[in-house]
């Protein structure tokens, strides 16, 4: 047998080297991540963001905090983003960065159009890298096929909007059958039906709930196809329509902050966990700010950056998956999904969302015909 003096000295060995090793670890990463930001200094970060409003000051307190770097920020709607990034790797040009947005073009498009690239390589931080971090680490990426699209933040959102001052006289819409009213016929407005965006979201989180069936009689509803939400949200604030879906509510909130809006209502039904998540773009021109802009957005400092802006503008959403950071304020804590029941939500910009989101849309190709 082992004296206790031994074994107490072997103890003390393995606490030793464990201490050594961990000491080195930390100085490797740091000596890493310094190196890093020497290199991004004096770069343009080619930068784009879905074209909705929070986004764009995230960025810039990213610009506060890394002066050194600069920032060349596009804002467009993912899908607009998609196309023009296909059309120029196509022809070999490499001019973007990375993008953060809504992640269903990203995981369902991007992904498999060979856009961007291996994202885990750029993660830097232990407190970015570590699962620890993260609520529900296996939500943390849109698809097992690929570590590309880092997701920040899954909140529960409303894109169903219903002006009840333009409901024909005894109609009310309190369930996704209310929809199938006659009285409604022409009076729903939708997004294009045939590029995934948040409209389509909508489609996915009703065939999720009704299946088909109900998807074939609510695509002979007369609908009204708007290109963009602001053009949805416009026709429902109006007067043109009654109900819009997939419509952003940043648009709303704004009109609500300016103190009009009154009468314009989120449905009760029809709601999505929507994920927001950051990638870099295949032979991205600037590495070095690319990894600068993912660790700092995916870091405490980033993600706490995230939730206090994004509340600023809009009235849901400022939510973040990481552990140590809280939604902003109470209001803004009603849109936390139950994260032990992701499973059961839809979540569209996943592998599982996406698989009904698609069913959703080519039903409506079957039943309207189309280019898809």
């Amino acid at each position: 047998m082992m004296s206790r003096n031994l074994v107490g000295l072997l103890a003390s060995v393995a606490a030793l080297s464990f201490t050594v090793l961990n000491a080195s670890a930390q100085e490797d990463w740091k000596k890493t991540w310094d190196d890093t930001v020497a290199k991004a200094k004096g770069q343009t970060l080619v930068l784009s963001v879905h074209a909705a409003d929070g986004y764009a000051p995230v960025v810039r307190d990213f610009q506060k905090a890394y002066p050194d770097i600069k920032v060349d920020l596009t804002e467009l709607i993912p899908d607009a983003m998609m196309t023009r990034v296909v059309g120029e790797q196509k022809n070999g040009i490499y001019a973007w960065d990375s993008m953060w947005a809504s992640t269903s073009n990203m995981n369902g498009i991007m992904i498999g159009a060979g856009l961007f690239q291996d994202l885990e390589p750029f993660l830097i931080l232990p407190e970015v890298k570590e699962d620890k971090y993260w609520r529900n680490p296996e939500y943390r990426w849109t698809t097992d096929r690929a570590h590309q699209v880092h997701i920040n933040s899954l909140s529960k959102q409303i894109l169903n909007f219903v002006n009840t001052d333009n409901l024909p006289k005894g109609v009310k819409v309190e369930t996704l059958d209310d929809l199938l009213n006659p009285k409604l016929k022409g009076l729903i407005g939708i997004r294009d039906p045939y590029h995934v965006n948040g409209g389509t979201w909508t489609f996915g989180s009703y065939y999720k709930a009704k299946g088909p069936d109900f998807m074939k009689k609510f695509y002979n509803m007369d609908l009204v196809v708007n290109m963009n939400p602001r053009q949805n949200a416009d026709a429902v604030m109006r007067g043109d329509l009654a109900i819009g879906t997939g419509i952003t509510s940043d648009v709303i909130a704004r009109c609500r902050h300016a103190g009009g809006c009154e009468s314009v209502k989120e449905l009760p039904f029809g709601a999505v966990v929507g994920p927001r998540g950051v990638a870099v773009f295949k032979n991205a021109p600037h590495p070095e700010a690319a990894k600068v802009w993912v660790n700092w957005l995916l870091s405490k400092a980033g993600q706490q950056a995230y939730v206090t802006e994004w509340t600023k503008y809009n009235d849901t959403g400022a939510i973040s998956l990481r552990t140590d950071v809280e939604a902003a304020n109470p209001e803004q804590a009603k849109s936390e999904p139950d994260y032990a029941k992701l499973d059961d939500a839809f979540i569209p910009g996943t592998d599982k969302g996406d698989a009904v989101q698609k069913a959703a849309m080519d039903l409506y190709v079957q039943v309207k015909g189309g280019p898809r």
